[in-house]
């Protein structure tokens, strides 16, 4: 194989790594922004429970203060019953009294609803507590893992572009032309050539490019997508004899004809 076609199949490699490392990089923030937004979600229920708890805390201590209220109420008009002077008047006292008395057993069912609700309540923002805990350790242990897996891409990107700038500094300017210009177009520039067959876009070689692919070291491109093509005899169904082979067949026919 021509040295620079070899080189050039090492730097395709190369490039294929530095544009991986560079995506994986790259995909590490939003990989830590999803985690933290789960973290945040679990912060979130936790929250609402905290928030409804208090929220019944509030509710009770306010319809206990308005039962107060009216147990004065009551009080109130039952002092002044002492003093009323006709029977209208004492009933219309006895029917603020009953109000009251009926206002302070729906304020008490509401303060016994708040009390079963609170076993809810507490359940809920107990499970939401050990959630948090749960996710603040999965959280940190993953962005433990994103920073050190971005450590190790930063130390393999920092080696590949050496070797990248390495194999480019050795290749002739004209062909690493070429190479840069499909590369930026197709995302590849180099295919094995396969039977006939770009092992790229999958188009046929015509016969005699791909024999002559396939006997010489000289640089030659795909029809179809301009990509640079090389062969390795090793993948091919009809792969052409070796020089050794060859020169073999040929001593033997030459002892043949001198017999």
């Amino acid at each position: 194989m021509n040295p620079d076609l070899a080189k050039l199949i090492e730097l395709q490699k190369a490039d294929a790594e530095i544009a991986r490392l560079n995506a994986e990089i790259a995909s590490l923030p939003k990989k830590v922004a999803a985690i933290e937004e789960k973290l945040a979600g679990s912060k979130d229920r936790m929250e609402k429970a905290k928030a409804a708890l208090k929220g019944d805390e509030v509710a009770r201590r306010k319809h206990e203060g308005d039962i107060e209220a009216q147990r004065q109420k009551i009080s109130k008009y039952r002092d002044q019953m002492l003093n009323v002077k006709t029977n209208q008047e004492y009933q219309a006292l006895g029917q603020e009294i009953q109000f009251a008395e009926k206002e302070i057993g729906r304020l008490e069912d509401k303060i016994l609803e708040t009390m079963v609700n609170a076993d809810g309540r507490n359940a809920d923002l107990k499970k939401a507590e050990n959630e948090l805990k749960l996710h603040t350790s999965d959280v940190e242990k993953e962005k433990a893992v994103a920073r050190d897996l971005s450590a190790k891409d930063q130390k393999e990107l920092t080696e590949w572009k050496a070797k990248r700038e390495g194999l480019r500094s050795s290749i002739e300017e004209g062909i690493l032309r070429h190479y840069d210009r499909v590369l930026k177009f197709r995302g590849s520039a180099i295919a094995e050539a396969i039977n006939s067959r770009c092992s790229a876009c999958q188009v046929m070689i015509r016969p005699q490019v791909y024999n002559t692919l396939r006997s010489t070291d000289e640089f030659i491109t795909c029809d179809s997508c301009n990509r640079i093509l090389y062969y390795l005899p090793e993948h091919d169904d009809n792969p052409v004899p070796s020089k050794s082979v060859s020169v073999a067949a040929s001593d033997k026919t030459d002892n043949v004809t001198a017999q």
